[in-house]
């Protein structure tokens, strides 16, 4: 998560793999969410950068999953898509990837209003992603209060549905909120995994 353009990190890991799971903010930005230049400049930065043809070569046929972040204005999967790779964006609705089934959603709580996907309501989201079953939760955005750090990064009502409504959940993939980058959380019985601007490798069963 929270790559930021510097996506040439990912080229380098050389530990085993089965899925690659990206949770937003894998592009560059220009401006302050201007959509019309970032699209422009996220479209040509993929171009200059080779950026799709790279991704392939590491992939090496194993699929990836992905939940946009905020600063991302085109669709890494649909550029990793349009060269056969199995890519997969993560919605409420859920998608069935390796044996699990991974749902979840973009959308942060409000900022300024400037980004993609900020927004003051998560009822409904967080109520259709329940409806999925998900054995895998994938958002950009973390839960409130558990690595979030603390500054209204993270989404009180994906806190209270993981404390108290009946859940499959195995593990919670994350970023958004960098101060807590590369670290994980189990609780709940469920392995909270804060991505930004690192890469790890986590086991499921």
């Amino acid at each position: 998560s929270d790559l930021h353009g510097d996506f040439e990190r990912l080229l380098h890991t050389d530990t085993a793999f089965d899925v690659w799971v990206d949770t937003g903010d894998f592009f560059p930005n220009l401006t302050r969410g201007e959509v019309d230049a970032e699209v422009r400049y996220q479209t040509n930065w993929m171009a200059q950068n080779d950026v799709v043809s790279k991704l392939v070569t590491w992939l090496n046929g194993r699929p990836m999953i992905s939940v946009p972040g905020n600063h991302d204005y085109v669709s890494l999967v649909e550029a990793l898509q349009s060269v056969g790779v199995e890519a997969h964006e993560v919605t409420p609705t859920g998608v069935e990837v390796a044996g699990f089934t991974w749902a979840g959603f973009r959308e942060i709580p409000w900022i300024y209003g400037e980004w993609n996907g900020e927004t003051h309501n998560f009822d409904t989201l967080v109520e259709t992603t329940w409806a999925t079953r998900p054995d895998v939760l994938v958002t950009h955005a973390p839960a409130g209060g558990l690595l979030d750090g603390g500054n209204g990064y993270g989404i009180a009502t994906l806190a209270s549905a993981l404390t108290w409504q009946p859940h499959n959940i195995k593990a919670h993939f994350f970023g958004h909120s960098h101060e807590h980058g590369g670290q994980t959380l189990d609780e709940m019985g469920v392995l909270f995994a804060n991505g930004a601007t690192t890469i790890r490798v986590h086991t499921l069963e």
